[in-house]
C-alpha cells in the first residue's frame, strides 16, 4: 500500500477501506432538513445585571434634565415678575417729581390774590356784576360754551412722558421673559420626549422579555455560542488519536441522531492531551462533496476526494466523533463556530451545516462510502 494511502487511513476513520478502490453509483443528495430554528442570526440572551443597570442610567438622566428645564422654567418666571415689580416703582414716583416749582422756598401760600382790574366788568355802572349773574342765570349755555377748556398741567405731562419708556421696558421684559419660558417649556418637552425614547429602549431590552422566546410559528432562535472554558473529563478513545487532526471541507454535514456529551480530554501517543467535542451519531451521516486531508511528512498534504457532486455516506452503527473545530452555516442559515472554548450551547438531534469545515481529532465506527474515491498527494 502506498505510505500516502496508510498515512490517510491512520488519521481519518478506520471505515475508510470500505471505499478504497471502489467507484459506486453516486448518491443523490436528499432535500435539506427543515430548520427547527428561527430564520435569521443567533440570539444573545440579554445580561441582566447590565440592562437593568443601563435602564436606572437613562431614566436618571432623563429626571436630571427634567429637573434642569424645570429650573430654568421657574427662574424666567421669577425674573419676569422681578422686572414687573422694578417697573411700577418709577411710575409711582412720578406724582410727586411733577408738582411744579412755586419759588424758592416753595411754599405758595403766602403769594397775595391778584386784584380783579376794572376792564373785568363789563358794565361801570354795575360795580357789583348783578347785571352778568343775571344773563347768566338766563343764558347758561353761552356760559358751558365760553368756558375755556382745562389745560394740562405741567404735572401731567411730566407723568405722560415717564411713563411711556417704562412702559416700554416692562414690555421689553415681559417678551423677553416669555421667550425664556417658551424656550423652557421647548426644552422641557425635549426631554420628556427623550425620556419617553429611552423608556421604550428600555422596555424593548427589558430583561423581562425573553429574547430566546418563539414567534408565532413556534420557532425560537438559535442562541448564539458564548466562551466557556471548562476542565473536561479524561477518556480513552477506542485506538489511539493521532499527533495532528485531519480536515474535512464539505458543501454539506448531516449529522443525525446526533448527541453532543460534552467537552472530552484525550491524549496523543506523545503524550500530550488535547481537549476536544464529544458527538456521538445514531443514525448516519451525509457528506457532500467530501474532501479530506491530513499533512504528511515532508510537508506533503494528502488529499481523499468523493466525485463532485456526491454524497458519502457513513451507515452500520455509532459513529464517534471527537472534534477539535467545527464551523459552517447550521441550518444553511447560521454561521457558527463550535470548539472546545465556544461549546454547542444545545443539543439537537439533527445538525446541518453548509460549507462545513471540520478538524477532526479522531473518529472511530460505522461504514464509510465515498463515491468516485479519489486520492492524491500535493507538495
Amino acid at each position: 500500500m502506498p505510505a500516502g494511502k496508510a498515512i490517510a487511513i491512520a488519521a481519518m476513520p478506520t471505515s475508510i477501506l470500505m471505499g478504497m478502490g471502489l467507484t459506486p453509483t453516486l448518491a443523490h443528495a436528499k432535500p435539506q432538513p427543515d430548520n427547527p430554528f428561527r430564520d435569521g442570526p443567533c440570539v444573545t440572551a440579554p445580561d441582566k445585571d447590565a440592562e437593568a443597570e443601563e435602564k436606572a442610567e437613562k431614566e436618571q438622566a432623563a429626571k436630571e434634565k427634567a429637573a434642569k428645564e424645570k429650573a430654568a422654567e421657574e427662574k424666567a418666571a421669577e425674573e419676569k415678575k422681578d422686572a414687573e415689580e422694578a417697573a411700577e416703582k418709577p411710575s409711582a414716583g412720578d406724582d410727586s417729581d411733577a408738582t411744579p416749582a412755586t419759588g424758592d422756598s416753595g411754599d405758595t401760600a403766602d403769594e397775595p390774590e391778584p386784584e380783579p382790574s376794572p376792564t373785568e366788568t363789563e358794565n361801570p355802572l354795575d360795580p357789583l356784576g348783578v347785571g352778568d349773574k343775571i344773563k347768566d342765570v338766563f343764558t347758561p349755555d353761552d356760559q358751558e360754551s365760553e368756558s375755556p377748556a382745562p389745560e394740562p398741567s405741567a404735572s401731567d405731562d411730566t407723568k405722560s412722558d415717564a411713563t411711556d419708556p417704562v412702559k416700554d421696558t416692562v414690555d421689553g421684559v415681559e417678551d423677553a421673559a416669555d421667550k425664556v419660558t417658551d424656550g423652557a417649556k421647548d426644552a422641557a418637552e425635549k426631554a420628556e420626549e427623550a425620556a419617553e425614547k429611552a423608556k421604550e429602549d428600555a422596555d424593548r431590552l427589558n430583561p423581562s422579555a425573553d429574547p430566546l422566546a418563539p414567534d408565532a410559528d413556534g420557532k425560537k432562535p438559535f442562541p448564539c455560542v458564548v466562551e466557556k472554558k471548562v476542565d473536561g473529563d479524561s477518556e480513552t478513545p477506542p485506538a489511539p488519536i493521532p499527533e495532528d487532526p485531519w480536515h474535512l471541507e464539505a458543501s454539506s454535514l448531516l449529522l443525525k441522531g446526533a448527541d453532543y456529551q460534552g467537552v472530552v480530554n484525550l491524549k496523543t501517543p506523545s503524550g500530550k492531551t488535547k481537549q476536544v467535542l464529544k458527538y456521538v451519531i445514531s443514525k448516519g451521516t451525509d457528506i457532500g462533496d467530501l474532501h479530506q486531508t491530513v499533512e504528511g511528512p515532508g510537508g506533503e498534504t494528502y488529499h481523499i476526494r468523493s466525485a463532485k457532486g456526491a454524497t458519502s455516506t457513513i451507515r452500520n452503527g455509532e459513529t464517534i466523533m471527537y472534534t477539535e473545530k467545527i464551523s459552517g452555516h447550521l441550518f444553511g442559515l447560521i454561521p457558527i463556530t463550535f470548539d472546545p472554548e465556544h461549546p454547542p450551547p444545545l443539543n439537537i438531534p439533527t445538525i446541518y451545516f453548509t460549507n462545513v469545515e471540520v478538524v477532526q481529532a479522531g473518529q472511530f465506527g460505522g461504514t464509510l462510502t465515498v463515491p468516485g474515491f479519489n486520492q492524491e498527494i500535493t507538495p
